[in-house]
């Protein structure tokens, strides 16, 4: 007595996804929605960018691989430490301010110190709680889906519990019960042929 298995409509919406989505240029594609973390590392090890951070609010005030933001850090120097900004502006001979230290640390003052300030220079003793951090970029699997539609739909679902989500495809090669699993899908249906 054979018995007729009806097949989930979920299964079949699946399979259709599966002939449609592009497995850029992958074999026995998977998708992945993945994030960038950065740890700590050794200066010149393995470094994708460092960064200055107060320790004591826990704010990023500068990031070395986006070197036009230094206003962050600069507004917090000139806010919290006028001696460090005013002993900055004197070993960096600049002029224009540099001639009278003695008078109070005033808007103008303030902002030749905002304007002039070179994060990227060699002056690199920060008063505290400024720390400088080395980071090392990694990336971080969240989720493994069969389809793009499922890691996309994951991605709006979650993207506010995460640094950016994006999507990665790996390929199952070496795992032959995930590739039977993909293929048996999709022989559920057949690719729409294009005109």
């Amino acid at each position: 007595m054979s018995q007729q298995i009806e097949i989930p409509a979920f299964l079949l919406e699946m399979s259709q996804q599966m002939h449609q989505q592009s497995n850029r240029c992958t074999a026995e594609p998977i998708w992945q929605v993945r994030c960038k973390r950065y740890l700590p590392t050794e200066e010149g090890y393995d470094e994708d960018h460092w960064e200055i951070v107060d320790t004591d609010g826990g704010t990023v005030l500068y990031r070395s691989d986006e070197s036009d933001i230094k206003q962050a850090l600069a507004e917090w120097l000139a806010e919290n430490d006028h001696q460090w900004c005013s002993n900055w502006l004197f070993d960096n001979d600049i002029d224009e301010v540099c001639h009278d230290v003695t008078h109070a640390f005033d808007e103008v003052f303030i902002q030749a110190f905002i304007d002039k300030f070179d994060v990227e220079s060699d002056y690199d003793q920060l008063p505290d709680p400024l720390k400088k951090f080395h980071l090392q970029e990694t990336e971080e699997v969240i989720k493994t889906c069969l389809t793009e539609a499922d890691a996309l739909s994951f991605i709006a679902r979650k993207q506010h519990d995460y640094p950016r989500l994006y999507t990665y495809v790996e390929s199952m090669v070496f795992c032959p019960q995930m590739i039977q699993l993909r293929h048996w899908i999709m022989s559920l249906t057949t690719p729409e042929v294009k005109a």
